[in-house]
């Protein structure tokens, strides 16, 4: 069996002949709708020629017509020298008769035209034309009617019918014919070379994309800007080379990730192995209880780190994966400290909650900004002695947790907010993600992180998130 997507890429037509069917179909078509249509009026204007050929013959002979010695005189030679000059490849017959069917001259057997209130081709309103059929051949006739000056008929009114074959008309339509389907076949044939040779170098710029998209590298993400391109083709092109832009940052953020964890999980894991080992060997219940207890917090650490790795990579594809909405930061700030006060009560910590406004909406994702809050919340518990008393504020356009813990000195103020860079002291642990993460999110929503510390009497930390008023 073929692959699926083999048997699928056959199937799909080549744009190319797409191209071509779409627009040889449609101008195949309306070629040969012109050429029916030039045909017939070609036609049109052949019959209407000889009609009036046929009249102009008619008419000769009613000139050549006269009442003489009691009865109608046709004078054959001068007549017949304008037809014969006149109708070559075809032949004639005419017949004289009067209103009321008597011949006079002429063949007897020659039908009549039927009156008619219009006639296809009419020069004056005394002459009829129809098709007709005298002995075994079609015939086209010509009815004149004509006034015979000093006759002596009741009437002087009489009719003089030509009727002429067709072979001459046959003939001029065949060539008519074949004169337009040579030049419309001709016409054919040079708009399809036009449109083959346009539609190839329409498609050559994204023949050019696609050989620069196939000689890139696998880590090579710019963006490709081909020569001559087309206006209709830059959103797709704008498109594709977004799509390349948001993919290189996929990977560098994955690749990120990686490097850190790596380097970071490295070290808690490499102690938990070290202590592990230890309380193995060490028979001494103490020591092996106090290896165990520390083999524990480096887990604890371990598992934290992994958090807040997980949670910066959650936070760089904040931008693909949500939707900004209205956020009511003092509802998120309500949520946010009543899930820590249960962490607070065990440390005796006073945590609470003041809100300045009744309602502070933002634009932004709730579940970052409540990640966000959360993290100042565990910073400042992670960081102050069992105990503290922890603030979370709102105010009209900005939130803020404050701690009474000892601060962070001004040498490390302008670091804190780094990725992996720790302030604390050795005896504390910590991954240097918790800012770090909320400066992220601070930064995907506009709001601007300032930090305060000493607060009052040399100790306390106030961190604060604050949007631009409207």
């Amino acid at each position: 069996m073929k692959p699926p997507i083999l048997g699928q890429a056959r199937a799909a037509a080549s744009l190319r002949r797409r191209l071509l069917g779409w627009i040889l179909l449609p101008l195949a078509g309306l070629i040969g709708i012109n050429a029916w249509v030039g045909y017939g009026n070609a036609v049109q204007a052949a019959n209407e020629a000889y009609d009036r050929s046929l009249y102009l013959a008619a008419r000769t002979l009613a000139e050549e017509t006269s009442w003489r010695h009691g009865q109608i005189q046709l004078d054959l030679m001068k007549a017949a020298g304008y037809l014969f000059e006149n109708h070559t490849g075809s032949r004639l017959f005419y017949k004289v008769s009067t209103l009321d069917g008597q011949v006079l001259a002429g063949a007897a057997t020659l039908p009549d035209a039927p009156a008619r209130s219009e006639s296809s081709v009419r020069y004056f309103a005394l002459v009829q034309f129809d098709d007709g059929q005298y002995l075994e051949w079609p015939v086209r006739l010509a009815q004149l009617t004509h006034v015979v000056e000093g006759a002596g008929l009741t009437d002087p009114l009489i009719k003089i019918t030509v009727a002429e074959t067709l072979e001459a008309r046959q003939q001029l339509i065949q060539r008519i014919l074949w004169d337009t389907l040579g030049s419309q076949g001709l016409l054919l044939l040079a708009a399809a070379l036009l449109v083959v040779w346009g539609v190839q170098r329409g498609i050559r710029p994204l023949e050019a994309f696609r050989q620069q998209l196939a000689s890139k590298a696998d880590d090579d993400f710019l963006p490709i800007h081909p020569p001559d391109l087309p206006r209709e083709l830059r959103p797709l092109i704008e498109t594709l080379n977004s799509y390349l832009d948001r993919l290189g940052q996929l990977i560098e953020i994955r690749k990120r990730f990686l490097d850190n964890a790596a380097h970071q999980l490295r070290t808690p894991l490499t102690a938990l192995k070290t202590q592990l080992a230890l309380a193995q060997r060490n028979t001494a219940p103490e020591q092996a209880q106090a290896l165990l207890l520390a083999a524990r917090q480096t887990t604890d650490g371990a598992v934290r780190l992994t958090e807040q790795l997980l949670a910066m990579t959650r936070v760089e594809h904040a931008r693909e994966m949500h939707t900004p909405q209205n956020v009511d930061l003092v509802q998120l700030a309500r949520l946010a400290t009543q899930e820590q006060l249960m962490r607070a009560h065990q440390r005796g910590d006073d945590l609470g909650l003041e809100a300045q406004v009744t309602h502070c909406e933002v634009l932004g994702v709730e579940l970052l900004l409540h990640e966000a809050l959360s993290n100042l919340i565990d910073n400042a518990m992670h960081h102050t002695p069992p105990g503290a008393h922890i603030t979370v504020r709102v105010g009209p356009t900005w939130i803020e947790v404050e701690d009474d813990g000892p601060g962070i000195a001004p040498a490390h103020q302008a670091h804190v907010f780094e990725r992996f860079y720790r302030a604390a002291p050795a005896g504390v642990s910590g991954s240097g993600l918790g800012l770090a993460i909320v400066k992220e999110i601070a930064s995907q929503h506009g709001a601007r992180v300032t930090l305060t510390s000493p607060v009052r009497q040399g100790r306390g930390t106030v961190v604060r998130m604050g949007w631009p008023k409207a």
